[in-house]
């Protein structure tokens, strides 16, 4: 392999760049506009579909698949409690500070040096490259990979999803399931609370049972679906009886139900509440058996996992693993970072994983 360092550096400093550029989900269009500056000034075609950015390997081979290699260039909101100025960090020898840094600013430099590096170095691969950096990613947004998985999954094969991951391969990954859920009463004047219906308590009866509630099948891969109420609002005045209760319930599915039938078992357990699915497209991905990927990692002895988080990967329907640069935990905190020795690994063994595929 040809020395790598120098495009490990580039990496290191187009992520300093792009942090010092807000890129909020659903106001990425700074961003964009500067990564499509840099790809012109680095002479590469590509082309942008709202801010999503698309780039194909030149002179494709027609007999070799398509490996689309997938990050993402939004940021959530920034966390309360940061040391420092989120997008304007100060200079760490050994880290990138900043929002975005590591979830998924890394992935998104190492994926773009890898794909430079091998139309520069002349890699004989045994796949085609695509490029996909992809907007929206962390609030689901229909003009993210929902929009842009009809474009690239005309000739993509197959993907590498790039988020942190410590560079071990997740092989199946949970879906998401976000409810918004309501509870009905009447409301009274506490004097005369006989004469109401206090919402809250239907709502507490349902959440007892929901919290109850058994999920029967479990999948070999992911394990149990997991569910969580997190958010509950409800009441005008200490002294009236509140007439409406809604909550939020996050249910991390596997693929043994359809979001579908986890809908129904909810409404099963809570018939009390109006229950309403954000979107019931975020489900539960695996990589199949036997898949080139699959075998890819085992070869070179990549470590292989199931993750908890959600990606991208869920809007394709194309095979995928997620790998990348950085640590998962610490994604969406304070103070986020990515070590500059995390890129240059990640960097290496994207190239090594990219030029062993297992056809």
């Amino acid at each position: 392999m040809s020395d790598i360092s120098k495009y490990s550096e580039a990496a290191c400093s187009l992520l300093s760049e792009m942090v010092a550029i807000p890129s909020e989900s659903f106001h990425e269009a700074r961003r964009a506009d500067f990564l499509c500056s840099f790809l012109k000034d680095e002479g590469l075609d590509h082309t942008r579909y709202g801010n999503n950015i698309v780039l194909r390997q030149p002179a494709e081979d027609p007999s070799k698949p398509m490996l689309m290699l997938n990050a993402h260039i939004d940021t959530v909101a920034a966390a309360s409690g940061y040391s420092f100025d989120p997008i304007n960090p100060p200079a760490d020898k050994d880290r990138i500070l900043g929002l975005g840094s590591n979830d998924d600013g890394a992935s998104v430099v190492c994926l773009l040096f890898t794909f430079i590096y091998a139309i520069r170095e002349r890699l004989e691969l045994p796949v085609n490259l695509m490029l996909a950096l992809s907007c929206e990613e962390e609030r689901s947004g229909e003009n993210g990979m929902r929009m842009l998985r009809r474009i690239v999954e005309r000739d993509a094969d197959f993907a590498i999803v790039g988020e942190p991951t410590g560079m071990k391969a997740a092989i199946a990954e949970k879906g998401l399931l976000v409810v918004d859920a309501v509870c009905e009463g009447v409301s009274a004047h506490c004097a005369h609370a006989a004469l109401g219906v206090n919402a809250i308590y239907k709502a507490v009866n349902a959440i007892n049972a929901l919290k109850d509630l058994e999920f029967g099948r479990i999948s070999p891969s992911m394990g149990h679906t997991r569910l969580n109420v997190t958010q509950i609002d409800a009441g005008t005045a200490h002294n009236v009886i509140p007439d409406s209760c809604s909550f939020v319930i996050d249910i991390r599915t596997t693929d043994s139900y359809t979001n579908e039938e986890v809908m129904e078992l909810l409404a099963e357990a809570a018939p009390q509440c109006i229950l309403k699915a954000r979107n019931l497209l975020n489900h539960a991905s695996a990589t199949p058996q036997g898949h080139p990927l699959l075998k890819t990692a085992e070869k070179l002895g990549v470590e292989t996992y199931v993750s908890p988080t959600t990606s991208d990967w869920m809007r394709l329907s194309i095979p995928a693993v997620k790998m990348g640069p950085g640590d998962s935990n610490r994604s969406h905190k304070a103070d986020e970072f990515v070590y500059r020795d995390e890129i240059a690994d990640g960097l290496k063994k994207y190239i090594e994983f990219i030029s062993n595929i297992q056809l």
